[in-house]
């Protein structure tokens, strides 16, 4: 079905550069208090229940990333998912310890589709958007140590949302 899909893309004069999971990268990892909110980017059948909610997501990111393959490709890009962004603004002062427990637990849950991604050899982009626990270079990086440095892990640069956050996306580029 790949080599069809693509003929047919070609014929029109275009070509795929690249999957997307956004949305199921985003149900990945989302924060109880959320729950009702992303509901709506999953299958009726599955709102109300979060756990099934994030298995479903992590297969749909799983399949998304042999169908890269497939299609010729050797990257795909996601959202990390938000299970400490409510956090982020540190008041009421986060307790000791929360932060490296929140990024353990997302390297936790992406670990398993990373390696995924090692045995097609295909490389997971997050964006870089805020909303997600990997908003800028600093929680890229700790998610990168999180993860051990796997090298599957790389940043999608988007520098539109950047000027939400009021971040420097020309310096980001030199330092990344």
């Amino acid at each position: 079905y790949c080599d069809d899909l693509k003929g047919r893309v070609e014929e029109c004069g275009l070509q795929i550069s690249e999957l997307s999971t956004h949305l199921q990268g985003q149900l990945v990892a989302v924060h109880p208090v959320y729950n009702e909110l992303f509901d709506g980017f999953a299958p009726e059948s599955l709102r109300g229940h979060p756990k099934e909610r994030t298995a479903w997501a992590v297969n749909q990111v799983k399949n998304a990333i042999v169908a890269t393959k497939h299609l010729g490709l050797d990257v795909h890009v996601t959202f990390s998912g938000a299970l400490m962004w409510h956090t982020m603004y540190p008041w009421p002062q986060r307790p000791p310890g929360l932060v490296e427990a929140g990024f353990k637990e997302l390297a936790d849950r992406w670990l398993p589709i990373l390696n995924h991604c090692e045995e097609h050899g295909v490389d997971l982009c997050y964006e870089i958007h805020p909303g997600e626990d990997l908003h800028d270079g600093v929680t890229f990086e700790r998610f990168l140590e999180a993860t051990n440095n796997h090298k599957r892990v790389n940043m999608l640069y988007d520098p539109s949302h950047f000027i939400l956050q009021q971040l420097d996306y020309l310096a980001h580029i030199d330092i990344y």
